[in-house]
């Protein structure tokens, strides 16, 4: 069991020299298929659509890599504080809504052919025609027409590429048409006009569903870690609109980046504007009131005691308003916090009351710009995205803790204040009634003018904010009309098919050889069996049953060569020696190999006999042309004497052939009776040597029951013929006792291919008037070399 391991392992290891020999010895095969690969090659290059590439560099400000003194700077300059990831804004550039912008303002999702015979040729510039929308053409979609003009008279066909619906449509130059839902027209250009031979092909694509093919073909890299730069790189197989699909990208990014910008700080704007006018309508009717007043009183001034009470009123109840302001602005930050959907900006307004807060809030709502630009190329269960939300959950967390912590500081405030507002009213309770009544107008007036002044300087803050808010992104390298496909490359186009075919025929080489569950070598009958081959034997087509002696054909030659090396097996054997030939399964060519050892033993006048002992499928005597009707079953049953089944082989001198007879239907039980032993013995006294042609071994037992009456066991292997897995049952029998003496012939090798090219040096075993090789067997050579 070990010894078979360690043949099985042996026989798995891939010797590289012996597979380089066959690599060798295969050469048409590869000349074949490097021819094929070149060929293969050109109509590869020939029809493949060439891959443009062009590329851009955006800068963006990114403050993380900033100078912390030029960031201080900067932030203190704006109102609006906000910071830029570059890793966010490279994905917010392939993202779909933006795709989808550039895709329809420049029509990219209309693309224009010619029909060819083989393959449609795209055109890009000077079209014949141009089909226009007259409905929403970023809701058109996943349409293809075909169109063949003649003069001015369009034949449009059209196939829905949803439902692969298509209906037919004869219109004319510039004449609205419509699609189901989608309304188009054509509009041929004059030079085109009269062009009637060509068809051409208009494909609409759905700008959505292109939009995000497109992202693939989008790519975004740094320039290098330490740089705010990116590359932005985009492939189509159109040179031109790589460079223009590129550039419209880019302003589009930029229109959206300033847009997101402007938002902000409109909304602010618009919401301090209403309280403005709001509060100069109070105004306005606090004056109307006041000169009212005075006219009916006829007042033109107050005491000295009103005016202090005046003042200190005025200025309590300004410490009041602001403390109330705080509050209600702490409250609608408050309930900003609590509903994330209300993105009202309170940073501005705020900044006055508290610059930690508005930190906070800066912060949080950069958190929530952040989200939304990742929103747009991210999907929701995107761990980015979940980092994101637990950073807003904690700066909503920390607002919330410092809002009530403020608040109740605040109230505090405020308590004190009215307080103190209550202390002066008791005052100003004791001055006469309309000095009294003044003095309120005088207190509400000046109120509403500190806090008209208050939101009129922070809409004009907000007003120079949105003025001066620009795009901080520059395009410092536009793309660029590119002169050369990136794909496919030529040379390395005819590399890679050459080297594919190369792989192929090595692998074929490889599956042919290694992987062959048939015998192919004589080393692969050596690694099962602790046998000497003691002989191989061409295969020979032409006079295989031609037994004379006088025929120096190779076949003779090897024979000879078998019966020198079978003399060396039977030195020690002294009288007649018993030879037993059989094989693993039939058809290995025992029996031709038992008549041809028999009559190359009949040299120097020996005897031979030859015994037909295989009873199930005889086949020994139709080879030497003989027939089988009287033999050795005859004389099982006493039926004929052993002279009478003794038959000369005719034209051969001292061979004789005992044939089997009649299909016993108990073959074995006849083999192992003692009838059997009485024809072995009188045979051996008889002739100078008995060859025993017998069943194989591998399917019935009879070589095994008739072994120990044999001095010698050949056992036949036949090339391309013998699978290796029947070796291993055959090797396990010659390993007991059954058989004495025992060797491995190896039969049926085919010439002309790598066993006998490599392993004989390529010597030709052609007779004289045969050395005249002609194209025939040229080519047939040549043949096995490719197959």
């Amino acid at each position: 069991m070990n010894q078979q391991k360690n043949n099985n392992n042996k026989s798995s290891v891939l010797d590289v020299n012996d597979l380089f020999q066959k690599v060798v010895f295969h050469w048409p095969l590869y000349i074949i298929i490097i021819a094929a690969a070149i060929g293969g090659a050109f109509i590869y290059l020939k029809y493949k659509k060439p891959l443009y590439m062009s590329s851009a560099k955006l800068y963006l400000k990114d403050e993380k890599k900033m100078g912390g003194e030029e960031a201080d700077v900067l932030k203190s300059l704006s109102i609006f504080k906000e910071g830029k990831n570059i890793e966010n804004e490279m994905e917010v550039l392939k993202s779909p809504i933006l795709l989808e912008q550039t895709i329809s303002k420049n029509g990219f999702n209309v693309r224009y052919y010619k029909k060819g015979t083989v393959s449609d040729e795209e055109i890009y510039d000077n079209r014949p025609f141009t089909i226009q929308f007259l409905t929403d053409s970023s809701k058109v979609g996943n349409y293809v027409l075909d169109v063949k003009q003649e003069n001015n008279q369009l034949y449009v066909k059209y196939t829905d590429k949803n439902n692969d619906s298509s209906a037919q449509l004869n219109v004319q130059s510039g004449q609205a048409f419509t699609i189901k839902k989608d309304q188009f027209r054509i509009v041929s250009h004059p030079p085109y006009t009269a062009a009637g031979n060509s068809t051409y092909r208009i494909r609409i694509d759905s700008i959505m569903e292109l939009a995000y093919e497109k992202m693939d073909e989008i790519g975004t890299t740094l320039v290098n870690r330490d740089a705010t730069v990116v590359l932005v790189t985009y492939e189509d197989p159109v040179p031109e609109r790589t460079a223009h699909f590129l550039n419209s990208l880019l302003n589009t990014y930029n229109e959206y980046t300033l847009n997101d910008k402007n938002r902000v700080a409109y909304k602010t704007i618009h919401f301090l504007a209403v309280r403005i006018d709001s509060l100069k309508e109070e105004l306005g009717l606090l004056e109307q009131q006041e000169e009212s007043f005075k006219v009916q009183r006829g007042i033109t001034d107050i005491s000295a005691s009103s005016k202090l009470a005046l003042e200190q009123v005025k200025e309590a109840d300004v410490r009041l308003n602001e403390a109330n302001m705080q509050l209600s602005v702490i409250n609608q930050v408050e309930n900003f916090i609590t509903n994330p959907s209300n993105d009202y900006p309170f940073a501005p307004v705020a900044g006055n009351i508290d610059q930690t807060l508005t930190a906070m809030i800066n912060r949080y709502e950069e958190a929530l710009r952040e989200k939304r630009r990742l929103s747009l190329s991210l999907q929701p269960n995107s761990v980015i995205l979940q980092n994101v939300d637990a950073q807003i959950a904690d700066a909503r967390k920390t607002i919330k803790d410092y809002i009530s912590g403020y608040k109740r500081n605040a109230g505090i405030v405020q308590q004190n204040t009215q307080h103190k507002v209550n202390q002066i009213q008791g005052r100003i309770a004791n001055i006469p009634a309309y000095e009294r009544e003044y003095i309120n107008i005088k207190r509400q007036q000046g109120v509403k003018e500190t806090l008209y002044l208050y939101l009129l300087k922070k809409k004009e803050e907000a007003a120079v904010s949105y003025a001066s808010n620009v795009i901080d992104n520059k395009i410092i390298a536009p793309a660029f009309i590119p002169a050369k496909p990136i794909a496919p490359k030529k040379s390395l186009a005819f590399i890679s098919f050459i080297i594919v075919g190369l792989l192929l025929a090595s692998l074929y080489i490889y599956i042919k050889y290694f992987l062959n569950p048939r015998v192919l070598s004589k080393k692969e009958i050596e690694q099962v069996f602790s046998l000497p081959v003691i002989a191989e034997i061409y295969q020979q087509d032409e006079g295989a049953r031609d037994l004379s002696l006088q025929n120096r054909s190779v076949l003779l030659e090897q024979i000879f060569n078998l019966r020198t090396n079978l003399k060396f097996l039977l030195t020690e054997q002294s009288g007649t020696s018993t030879i037993l030939l059989t094989s693993s399964i039939s058809g290995e060519g025992k029996t031709f190999l038992s008549a041809h050892i028999g009559n190359s033993l009949t040299v120097s006048n020996k005897k031979v006999v030859l015994v037909e002992l295989d009873l199930r499928k005889p086949k020994l005597s139709h080879f030497l042309g003989m027939d089988h009707n009287t033999g050795i079953t005859n004389y099982m049953v006493g039926n004929n004497t052993i002279d009478e089944i003794i038959k000369k082989v005719p034209g051969t001198e001292g061979l004789y052939l005992v044939s089997s007879g009649p299909i016993p239907p108990n073959p074995i039980e006849l083999i192992e009776g003692q009838r059997m032993l009485q024809l072995l013995q009188i045979l051996k006294e008889k002739f100078d040597y008995v060859i025993i042609d017998t069943s194989p071994i591998g399917i019935v037992s009879d070589a095994k029951s008739i072994a120990p009456h044999v001095d010698c066991t050949l056992f036949v292997v036949r090339y391309n013929f013998t699978l290796k897995s029947k070796l291993i049952p055959v090797s396990e029998n010659i390993k007991g006792s059954f058989f004495k003496k025992a060797g491995i012939v190896f039969n049926g090798i085919e010439q002309d291919t790598f066993y006998p090219y490599y392993y004989y040096d390529q010597y030709s075993y052609t007779e004289n008037k045969q050395q005249t090789t002609s194209w025939l067997s040229l080519f047939k050579k040549i043949g096995k070399r490719i197959a």
